[in-house]
């Protein structure tokens, strides 16, 4: 189960992405210490305390949701909230950074869904029911006026349900 980087594509506008981080901060609960940390979740901010021997600094990173619906904790890892003392650039830089998602299966087993590129994120109840919508504001060179990436738990993995395209329509 993997969940690939992704780019972007097309749609329509979305707010800033100081609106759409705090979105997600009011939705996702913050996640406690590593200790409380699921393996894999602390495995991975090991790896990237690891990564930055000079003065690491977690600004709440891990994130608590339900991500899939059935009201298990998922985690997202937010590397926008990661400081490396010494090293401005290590996770983020002024760039997009790979949001990282972790689900617990109905084994209660928490499994690394994959990451995605992206400036910013979302968790939003979905308007159906069951599984929120994950929305992540995308970056790719190709497309510079970015887009918003939709994903929504299918029940083995997120399956991406839009893009839009955050250019300024004609006239704007």
């Amino acid at each position: 189960m993997s969940m690939p980087h992704i780019g972007l594509i097309a749609g329509s506008r979305l707010g800033s992405c100081a609106g759409f981080i705090l979105v997600a901060a009011m939705i996702a609960g913050s996640a406690g210490a590593a200790a409380d940390l699921p393996a894999p979740v602390a495995d991975w901010m090991a790896k990237a305390q690891r990564d930055c021997p000079s003065g690491f600094a977690d600004k709440g990173a891990v994130q608590t949701a339900d991500l899939t619906g059935d009201g298990r904790p998922g985690y997202i890892i937010d590397p926008h909230r990661l400081v490396c003392a010494g090293e401005p650039h290590l996770f983020v830089g002024d760039g997009p950074a790979s949001i990282e998602l972790f689900v617990t299966l109905p084994t209660g087993e928490v499994v690394h869904t994959g990451g995605v590129l992206s400036l910013a994120y979302q968790v939003a109840p979905s308007g159906e029911g069951g599984p929120p919508v994950l929305s992540f504001q995308t970056h790719d060179p190709k497309s510079p006026t970015g887009s918003v990436d939709s994903y929504r738990w299918d029940g083995q993995n997120f399956a991406l349900i839009g893009q839009r395209s955050m250019a300024l329509p004609p006239g704007e």
